[in-house]
């Protein structure tokens, strides 16, 4: 996953706490509201983010955050993108769109559709490349 494709929030997590702890962070909290739990009293997200993401990180995290209401991003755009890029490399590896909307849990059409859309990037067998259109405005 690239740095540069997550939340600055999940940026500034993972310079303080570390890769492999945020991400347990992002799987069991993401999309939803944690309240960061401060202080010497031991309570259940205390002890949850403890197990999630370790002692060491657990406590860099709720000494910096302690007593915020956070937002967990989801991350879901820098997953998609991992794994469209996965679904690329075993199309060119020879695995068929019916094949590759299997292990991707997909319908064909959306494996087709998301093979079509690398932008400047012909996929054999499919139609021409996306292109990028400089008129078009970004949806937000």
């Amino acid at each position: 996953m690239s740095y540069e494709s997550l939340p600055q929030s999940i940026r500034d997590i993972i310079d303080l706490c570390g890769h492999d702890a945020t991400m347990a962070l992002v799987q069991h909290y993401g999309g939803r509201q944690l309240v960061v739990p401060y202080g010497i009293k031991d309570g259940s997200t205390k002890r949850r983010l403890v197990k999630l993401m370790g002692l060491e990180s657990a406590t860099a995290f709720m000494e910096q955050y302690g007593g915020e209401w956070m937002t967990i991003a989801n991350c879901s755009a820098a997953f998609r993108a991992i794994r469209d890029a996965k679904m690329q490399a075993d199309f060119k590896d020879g695995m068929s769109a019916a094949r590759l909307a299997v292990k991707y849990g997909m319908c064909e059409r959306n494996v087709k559709f998301r093979l079509k859309m690398v932008p400047g990037e012909a996929v054999p067998g499919l139609s021409a490349p996306a292109q990028e259109d400089d008129k078009q405005l970004g949806l937000f």
